[in-house]
């Protein structure tokens, strides 16, 4: 069954959470923590966006499939890591992990991995 997402669509997507989540913590004066955490998080998804064969990349050197994987490993420690450092209790902070993880959520599961890459 193909997925409605392409590669290039994810990738657009994912520079869209990545520039997010690189101002709106500073723009909305959240804790250190949280930017911390927003700009870690933004940072990789940018470097593995701009590396993965899309059209969208700056150097096209990692697979679709390595760039699936990274989403699978790091998602999840993007909905752990808010609730073991606290984060999730600031309210700002929160309503943007949410917000964000149910994006990244719904574009891996919705994005045609086997999709011909670029």
């Amino acid at each position: 069954m193909t997925k409605p997402i392409s590669p290039t669509v994810h990738a657009a997507l994912d520079y869209g959470v990545a520039g997010t989540l690189l101002t709106v913590p500073h723009v909305l004066g959240m804790s250190t923590r949280a930017k911390v955490f927003f700009g870690a998080f933004g940072t990789v998804a940018t470097v593995v966006n701009a590396l993965t064969r899309t059209p969208l990349a700056l150097k096209p050197v990692l697979s679709l499939k390595a760039h699936r994987t990274a989403d699978l490993l790091s998602d999840p420690l993007y909905v752990a890591l808010p609730l073991l450092t606290g984060i999730a209790k600031e309210p700002r902070a929160r309503t943007l992990w949410l917000a964000t993880t149910a994006l990244l959520a719904g574009s891996v599961a919705l994005t045609d991995w086997d999709a011909e890459e670029s």
